[in-house]
């Protein structure tokens, strides 16, 4: 794959969980493809990606499903 910011070939599709939202409507989106690039060092997402995002953001209540999930939080340096 062509990166579409250095031109160069070997961008890579990584799939990643993305978070949405504040408060009670946080909510998780996961299997976005992430585009990352080895020769530039940069990660985006396509235009695609980025309206379907939109989408889920739109209709999310009828789109997630409520699961109980373990958290923790960063304690460490900043």
């Amino acid at each position: 794959m062509v990166c579409d910011i250095c031109g160069k070939k070997g961008a890579r599709i990584r799939r990643v969980t993305r978070s949405c939202g504040r408060g009670r409507s946080t909510f998780l989106i996961e299997n976005v493809p992430l585009v990352t690039c080895p020769s530039c060092g940069e990660s985006y997402l396509t235009a695609d990606t980025l309206k379907e995002i939109e989408r889920i953001r739109l209709h999310w209540r009828q789109l997630t499903v409520v699961k109980r999930m373990p958290l923790a939080k960063f304690g460490g340096a900043a």
